[in-house]
Parts: structure tokens; sequence; C-alpha cells
């Protein structure tokens, strides 16, 4: 016999289940149940064979004054200008925290990183705006993975060379 049953007295081949356990087989067959009627869905999932087109556009992330936006793909996608354009800044910015952890004391210098790079964000915007979008698209899709998009990071160098 498979299954031992679950008392002597009882006369079914296969053991009753627990208020516990059948709660837990309903929520897998539901989510199965979801997951099928995922699959076959019309349209949900469109395969394509190679190449994906990424739909994140640095124009969307530009304020009303038309500042661009500095999310984490803009600033991870623009980060090698970043450090060489914003260098000074950055580094007197380092230099006054080293020297005193008060944050009130840095504000100054905190301001001029911030411009800085605010700056070179609408620089980049304007000069190689394809390239960027495509670049930050990518690295929007893949969570800021450098290695999965060097091909739009080549473009985007290759076209806002760095300075």
């Amino acid at each position: 016999m498979c299954c031992p049953r679950s008392s002597p007295s009882h006369d079914a081949g296969w053991p009753l289940f627990t208020s516990v356990q059948n709660t837990t087989l309903i929520a897998l067959c539901s989510l199965l149940l979801l997951l099928l009627l995922l699959l076959l869905l019309p349209n949900h999932h469109k395969s394509v064979p190679f190449k994906v087109k990424f739909e994140v556009h640095m124009a969307s992330a530009i304020d009303a004054s038309g500042n661009p936006i500095p999310t984490s793909a803009v600033l991870m996608a623009s980060s090698k200008h970043i450090g060489i354009r914003c260098h000074s800044e950055n580094l007197e910015f380092l230099k006054c925290k080293k020297k005193d952890q008060n944050p009130e004391k840095c504000l100054d210098k905190g301001r001029h990183v911030t411009r800085c790079v605010l700056g070179l964000l609408k620089d980049l915007h304007q000069k190689c705006t394809k390239e960027m979008d495509e670049y930050v698209g990518c690295m929007y899709y893949h969570t800021n993975e450098f290695d999965l998009c060097r091909k739009e990071q080549e473009a985007f160098e290759k076209k806002c060379s760095l300075e």
C-alpha cells in the first residue's frame, strides 16, 4: 500500500487532508490555473526573437523647467561623464565632508555638485538625445546592469564623447 491509512477505523485508502493542507492545495491550484490562463490569453506575450526596443525616454524624465530628472538609470548611464566633468565639485564636497561631518557645513558644496550634474544632464540631453534615451532605457530595463547594455553604451559614448 502506498499511503498508510490515517487511522485503523478509517475506511478509505487515502488519508484525509487537514484544513491547512486543503487551503494550501486550493491556493496552489488557483495559482497554477492563473498561470495557465495568463499563458493562454491572446497577445499576452508577444515573443520578439532577438531585438528588443526600449521605450524609456529622457523626454519623459524632464521637469516643467526643462531640467532632466536624474533617475537612477540616467545617473548610471551618465556616471562616466559625471566623474570627468564634475570631478572638482565632487572632490570639494568630499573634502568638506571629511573635514566636518555636520551636514549643514557642506550644503553649499553639495549645491555645486547638484548644479554641475544637472547642467551636464541637460547638455547630454541636447547633444545626444536618441543615444542617451536608448542607453538609459536599456539600463532601466536591465536594472542598471552595465554588461547587458554595452552596445547602447558604445553608441552613447561615441556620440557624446567623454570630455
